[in-house]
Parts: C-alpha cells; sequence; structure tokens
C-alpha cells in the first residue's frame, strides 16, 4: 500500500532517473497500444498511397504542360496562403482542439464563420487577376478568377480533415485523405481528350479546384448530418461564453498563421514575383516533396494531439520531450534518404530541363527537419492554450523568415532565399527549445 501511495504523488518528488524510467515505460505503453498502431498504421497507409500516387501526378503534370504554366501553379499557390488570411484559417485549429476536448458543437461554429468569411477571401483573388491582367498574363489572370470563384467550398470548408482526427474517426480520416490526392487528378481528364479553354494550365487547375469542392461539400455535409444525429446543438445551450472563447482563439490562431505564413511561405512569393516562371517551376517541384514531410507531421499530430491534450501537465510536456527525439531522428533519416533518392528518382521520371530542382529538394527537407523542435515547442504550448509563448516563437521566426530572404535575394538568387528561411526555421527551433526549458523550470518551482 506505502508503495502505490509512493508512486502516486507528484512526478517532481521522484528522483530524476525514476521520472525518466517512468516517462520512457509511458512511450513503451503507447507503442504497444494495438489502437495507435492501427491509427498510425491506416494514416500512414494513406501518406503512401498519397506520395505514390504524387509521383504519377508531378511527371505527368511536367510531362503534359509547358514548364512556364507550371511555374503559373506555383504562382498561384504561393499567393493563396496570405489570401487565405483573410478567412481566419486559424479557426480550424480553434474548432479542432474544442473537439478533441468533445466539444463537437464547435464544426458547426468553424463553418458558419469561415464561409461568411471566405468571401472576403475571394474578392481579393478577384483583385488578384486585375493584377495580373494588369501584368499582361492572362492565362495567370484566369487561373485567379477560377481561384476566387471555388475558394468558398474548395478552402472554406478545410476543417473537415481536423474534424476527423479530433474525434478519431482515422478509417474516415483514410478514405478523405485519399479522396483529397485523387481531386488533383480530374484536371486530366479534359487535357486526355485533347479538351482545354484558353490553355491547358487553366483547364486542368479548373477541373481540379472543382473536384476539391464537390468533395470538400460532401464530406462536411456528411459531418454535418452526423453530428445532428448525436444532437449536436451549433453551441453549447448552457454556456455560449464557450463560442466566443472558441472564436476568440481561432482568431488567435489566425494570428499565429498569419506569422507562420510569413515566416515559411515568404519564400515561395518572392520566387514567384521576382524570379522566372521557370524557376518558379523548378521550386514548385521541390515544394510538392516538402508537403510530403507535412503530410507526414500532420499524421503525428492527428493521432497524438488528441491523447495529449487529455494528459496532466507534467505528463504531457514529458512525453512530448521523449516522443519529439523519436520524430525527429525519424524525420531526419527520412529527409537523408530522400534526398540521396531524388538524384536517381528527379532524372528518371522528370523531364530533363527539371534537374535543378534537386538543390531545392535538399534545401527543403534540411529546412523542414532544422524546424522539428520548433513545431514540437509550438503544439505544447497550443496544447496549453498558452498564446503569449506561441506569439513570442512565431514572431520572432518570422521577422527572420521575412527579412533573410528578402536580403539574401538580391546577392544569392534563389539560393539566397532558402538560406535565409533555413535561418528562420534554425531560430524558430532555438527559441522554442529554450522557451519549453524555461517554462519547464518555472513549472518546477511553483
Amino acid at each position: 500500500m506505502d508503495q502505490r501511495l509512493r508512486s502516486d504523488k507528484p512526478s517532481s518528488t521522484n528522483p530524476p532517473h525514476s521520472r525518466l524510467q517512468t516517462a520512457v515505460e509511458a512511450v513503451k505503453g503507447r507503442l504497444r497500444n494495438p489502437r495507435n498502431w492501427r491509427a498510425g498504421g491506416l494514416l500512414m497507409l494513406a501518406n503512401v498511397i498519397v506520395t505514390g500516387l504524387g509521383l504519377v501526378r508531378t511527371p505527368l503534370m511536367t510531362w503534359v504542360l509547358p514548364k512556364d504554366e507550371v511555374g503559373m501553379l506555383g504562382v498561384v499557390a504561393s499567393w493563396l496562403p496570405f489570401i487565405q488570411l483573410l478567412s481566419f484559417p486559424g479557426l480550424d485549429a480553434a474548432s479542432y482542439h474544442y473537439i478533441a476536448k468533445g466539444q463537437r458543437w464547435a464544426f458547426a461554429v468553424n463553418l458558419a464563420y469561415r464561409l461568411r468569411w471566405s468571401l472576403v477571401s475571394a474578392l481579393a483573388l478577384l483583385g488578384g487577376a486585375a493584377y495580373w491582367t494588369w501584368q499582361n498574363e492572362p492565362v495567370l489572370a484566369w487561373m485567379f478568377v477560377v481561384a476566387g470563384l471555388s475558394f468558398p467550398l474548395a478552402n472554406g470548408l478545410s476543417a473537415v480533415s481536423g474534424t476527423l482526427g479530433a474525434q478519431e474517426q482515422f478509417k474516415a480520416l483514410f478514405w478523405y485523405r485519399l479522396l483529397e490526392s485523387l481531386t488533383d487528378f480530374t484536371g486530366f481528364i479534359p487535357l486526355l481528350f485533347s479538351t482545354w479553354w484558353l490553355s491547358h494550365v487553366l483547364t486542368f487547375y479548373g477541373f481540379n479546384q472543382l473536384a476539391t469542392a464537390v468533395m470538400l461539400s460532401i464530406y462536411s455535409a456528411w459531418l454535418w448530418r452526423q453530428l445532428r444525429a448525436q444532437k449536436v446543438q451549433p453551441m453549447p445551450a448552457h454556456d455560449k461564453r464557450l463560442r466566443s472563447e472558441m472564436l476568440r482563439y481561432g482568431k488567435h490562431q489566425t494570428a499565429l498563421v498569419a506569422i507562420g505564413v510569413a515566416q515559411n511561405r515568404t519564400d515561395a512569393l518572392l520566387v514567384g514575383v521576382f524570379l522566372s516562371l521557370n524557376t518558379m517551376a523548378d521550386y514548385s517541384i521541390a515544394l510538392l516533396v516538402y508537403e510530403q514531410f507535412r503530410r507526414l507531421w500532420m499524421i503525428y499530430l492527428s493521432v497524438r494531439y488528441p491523447p495529449l491534450v487529455r494528459l496532466p501537465e507534467r505528463q504531457r510536456r514529458r512525453r512530448i520531450l521523449y516522443e519529439g527525439l523519436l520524430v525527429w531522428a525519424g524525420f531526419a533519416f527520412s529527409a537523408a534518404a530522400l534526398y540521396l533518392l531524388a538524384h536517381w528518382l528527379i532524372p528518371l521520371i522528370l523531364p530533363p530541363n527539371y534537374a535543378s530542382s534537386i538543390v531545392y529538394i535538399g534545401w527543403l527537407a534540411a529546412i523542414f527537419v532544422v524546424g522539428i523542435p520548433g513545431f514540437l515547442a509550438e503544439t505544447y504550448f497550443r496544447t496549453r492554450q498558452d498564446e503569449k509563448s506561441q506569439y513570442l516563437l512565431r514572431i520572432t521566426a518570422a521577422i527572420f523568415g521575412v527579412a533573410l530572404p528578402a536580403l539574401l535575394l538580391p546577392t544569392w538568387g534563389i539560393i539566397g532565399v532558402m538560406a535565409g528561411r533555413f535561418l528562420a526555421s534554425l531560430i524558430l527551433s532555438l527559441c522554442g527549445t529554450a522557451l519549453f526549458v524555461y517554462v519547464n523550470k518555472r513549472d518546477r518551482q511553483t
């Protein structure tokens, strides 16, 4: 009995080696949990399939579309994260957080708010169409028109994946990831029959956007009916304060997203605006590879965030620390293997004029790996709803993420852009690690 009571004491009273042993045993328990293996395995299978489809789609795209038109796709993609900020994308993270805690009404609140503000983003994209018309780029202008008209459904309903993950409906999330990837192939259908309007790339992009909008609409309707069947009200009748709290937290998350966009997306915007469409095409190929790392990271968060947010504070901090070391090592190994593989794979599947993208792939892989400690720290502070720490991390990294690529671009061109982004990611990780240690010491003292 005494031994059992001693083990129930707060971890701060146990010796360091005991706390380490407890944390290691907890991680081993998670690894032995069949449910975690099934969930992680299912999402990993989805990622393998999506990656395989991407390895098919990207070469087809580079062989079917001229290189400058591939660069046009990259230009639209580089603008979208900035324009999307007008529709409060941070509400997706807020609803994910609340749904993970069992408050499923957050999904309906998210839909109502985001769809309304998506109209503002749509108008901004139509303004981008006017800009490219003035720049005498009619095809790009029409692509921005398509992006604007499809934005409310193709982007405003993006809370679907987070809702599935927060409810731990991993089977449904598996099919979502798969269908999301398949929508990117619909643009090939009219080109297969030699049918297009104005240009190949405009038709390709338009069909993809239409397919994405239809898929998200169907998933949103299905989730809405599922929640209604569970008699989940649009907002908590007993305490409407929670709704205001969620919206405030969503706006806070949008501010963090804005800072992150400035840090992580400024490089693509600079390349799209100041460098040639051919360079943008090479960089877009590298960004597609970078997105695969982001998908793997989202798999980790989808599986682990709901359990982490429900853990006691001290146990959660230890879990993130020890799991984070394993995650970082896994990503570092994957990045090195992928860069080596790219030297063989890129010349094999892409036209010869895309060989220069290999250098960009190496840079972006290194940028992601060096930023993982910062991502882990940010995840930890997000579970605490520690807004001050999140702002401090992101603002510091964003200042360097905007300033360094812009300063190095005139001298070193695209290499300067990537070097600046690498330094910004390193600063994020250093600041995140330092803040994590500081908060840990502060909590021990209190």
